[in-house]
């Protein structure tokens, strides 16, 4: 079987499960929403800045619910829980396909699914609020935007399966993979725009791998960088990438000593 229908295999399960996957798009969402009306809220009360404005906030954080359904994974629960404290990672090795791009295949058909739903509540938002909504029209930032999304999963990905490797020597990771998520909501504008933290925190920001998973693709889709920033984000993205990636081999290798047919 290849990958190809072992994709097809996967999409026809999520879809049976579309309802689900409805109400976890939900959940950010009115989270977002709920940002939304705070800063509409602390802007009447405060003079707008030149680069944050409520067109600019409604954006944001639209493009926000949709880079956390489409460019988020969260295959760590999965891999953590089912594969190797529960033991099903030896069906997975018997199998002549790298464990990595299984997973990556049975991930895909969800971020796919829980994306078209942010796409079409932008576009209908767009339709009924066409003023609230600022997204680049210069065909070479949306390309660019395209290629930093792509490497944005892939950074995601890889650090959640790596998030779930740690089992291998965890017993119990869910205390771990909370503090993960808190870290990776803070710096990656989960809250507010890094552009409006601290210096220091912004600089630290720009430095972890985590800004370059949702914060910068929305940023570059809706023009806020220029050519040689773009350049730039998808430089630090390849870097980042190939370290996770290295970072994975050793963990694998070295995790896969330890499993037994029982479990971890």
């Amino acid at each position: 079987m290849s990958l190809l229908n072992i994709f097809f295999l996967h999409l026809q399960q999520v879809l049976h499960h579309r309802l689900r996957s409805l109400v976890w798009f939900f959940i950010p969402l009115m989270n977002n929403l709920t940002l939304i009306l705070f800063w509409s809220g602390a802007l009447k009360n405060s003079t707008p800045s030149a680069n944050w404005t409520m067109f600019s906030v409604t954006t944001y954080y639209f493009l926000l619910t949709i880079a956390g359904a489409m460019l988020s994974s969260h295959i760590e629960e999965d891999i953590a829980s089912l594969d190797i404290q529960q033991g099903d990672l030896v069906r997975y090795l018997v199998r002549p396909f790298p464990y990595y791009w299984i997973k990556f295949i049975e991930e895909v058909p969800y971020r796919l699914l829980q994306g078209s739903y942010g796409i079409i509540l932008l576009i209908l938002f767009s339709l009924t609020f066409g003023n609230l909504i600022q997204i680049s029209s210069d065909p070479f930032v949306l390309i660019m935007s395209v290629v930093i999304a792509i490497f944005a999963y892939f950074l995601s990905y890889t650090m959640k399966v790596n998030l779930g490797l740690s089992a291998f020597w965890f017993t119990d990771s869910r205390g771990f993979f909370e503090l993960f998520t808190i870290i990776l909501i803070v710096f990656s504008g989960g809250i507010v725009p890094l552009h409006l933290l601290p210096t220091t925190f912004q600089t630290l920001s720009y430095v972890l791998p985590f800004a370059y998973t949702a914060y910068f693709p929305i940023m570059a889709i809706q023009g806020q960088l220029n050519a040689a920033q773009l350049s730039q984000v998808i430089g630090v993205q390849i870097v980042w990438l190939g370290a996770l990636l290295l970072l994975n081999r050793i963990m694998w290798f070295r995790g896969i000593k330890q499993f037994t047919a029982y479990g971890q």
